[in-house]
């Protein structure tokens, strides 16, 4: 039997031909299983995110007032500066008192010249009721000898005169006393009244807290009502913030919230919210949200402060934040089709629960499925397994 020896350009041509034949052009080339990416998947869904609503204002005092002269005339003294905190009782500034240490004076000598006469008065009344039980006894003596004939009818008469004037003095005497008395009381009341004045030309503190303002200095003319100061007290705050009406309905009270005071360092406070109050103008169609904050150290009124709420929620379509990667530049997600995962780009929101809001995006429904695990290894077009 005879062998046909073929050329060896022969022999390259059948080479080619059958190489040509193990692949149809335009196929993709067979993948290996080392890159195939196993991944976990998850769905895309609805979650509901309430929506946050940064907000800021000014920290106040729940209890706070302005403390003003109630005696008129010149200031002698501030002793506070602004920033100084202050206990109760002590004093804040003083009121030239001169004139009413000079009224306080009069009145009480007045009161002593009352006494005065009451004592007199009490002395006139002793007499009278001393002269009156003389008289008393010498009209019954001679009516016992006018009975018998002992003395004439005149002398009779005039005894009982004397029992009348003697009694009258009595009745005239007690009525003495009784003014003088009067007259003792509006005495120690005008003390009381000129003790007022005096007692107001120092001004102290009513309660314990802050000065924020001061609105007199050394030599000013204050008049009744005045303003000489503020003073809050920091131990409780509150922080007053406007909120539309739609999230202020969703507010929950007594529910914690973080407050930042940036002058106060950078470590969060935490506060509740203590009142939603519609606002009288309907046209705004927003509500004041007191917020009651702890106190600690460093808070004062009048700082600047900001808070996160969480207002009414929406239906967004959310994914594990796993989900999440970042690709050229671009945030996305790998949905998971037909073994192949694809990225598609999304707008990232709202953080609640593990989840994260996406979209809206007409690529990204609501069932699609997404990786969550093997995300690092994926680029777009990777082919993956889905494992449990």
């Amino acid at each position: 039997m005879k062998v046909a020896i073929l050329p060896m350009s022969a022999l390259l041509g059948l080479g080619l031909i059958g190489g040509c034949a193990a692949r149809s052009p335009g196929q993709s080339p067979p993948v290996s299983a080392s890159d195939i990416v196993p991944v976990r998947v998850a769905s895309v869904r609805l979650h509901a995110f309430g929506k946050t609503v940064d907000l800021s204002g000014s920290l106040t005092a729940l209890h706070s007032v302005t403390v003003g002269a109630a005696s008129p005339g010149r200031i002698v003294a501030v002793n506070v500066r602004v920033g100084e905190r202050v206990a109760a009782g002590q004093v804040i500034a003083e009121v030239d008192a001169a004139q009413y240490s000079a009224q306080l004076s009069q009145a009480q000598a007045g009161v002593a010249a009352a006494n005065d006469g009451t004592l007199a008065a009490q002395a006139r009344l002793t007499a009278a009721r001393s002269a009156y039980t003389l008289a008393h006894v010498t009209a019954t003596r001679m009516a016992h000898l006018y009975a018998q004939g002992a003395i004439s009818k005149q002398h009779f008469d005039e005894m009982q005169a004397s029992l009348a004037a003697a009694q009258a003095g009595v009745a005239g005497a007690q009525a003495g006393v009784q003014a003088a008395s009067s007259m003792s009381s509006e005495a120690r009341a005008g003390v009381d009244v000129a003790a007022v004045p005096l007692r107001n030309a120092t001004i102290v503190a009513p309660f314990s807290g802050v000065i924020t303002s001061k609105f007199v200095q050394r030599g000013a003319v204050v008049g009744p009502g005045s303003p000489v100061a503020r003073l809050e007290d920091p131990s409780r705050l509150e922080l007053d913030v406007a909120v539309p009406d739609r999230d202020a309905a969703a507010l929950t009270l007594g529910s914690r919230v973080a407050v930042r005071v940036d002058s106060a360092g950078s470590s969060l406070r935490y506060g509740r919210v203590r009142a939603v109050v519609p606002s009288g103008n309907p046209a705004l169609r927003s509500a004041m949200v007191k917020i009651s904050v702890s106190s600690s150290a460093g808070l004062l009124p009048g700082m600047f402060a900001r808070v996160r709420l969480v207002g009414a929620a929406h239906r967004l379509a959310a994914v594990p934040f796993s989900a999440i990667a970042t690709r050229a530049g671009q945030t996305g997600v790998f949905v998971v089709s037909r073994s192949t995962a694809r990225f598609i780009p999304v707008r990232t929101g709202a953080l609640a629960a593990g989840l994260i809001a996406v979209g809206p995006s007409r690529y990204l429904p609501v069932g699609a499925r997404v990786a969550i695990s093997g995300v690092a290894r994926l680029t777009d077009g990777t082919s993956v397994t889905i494992v449990q």
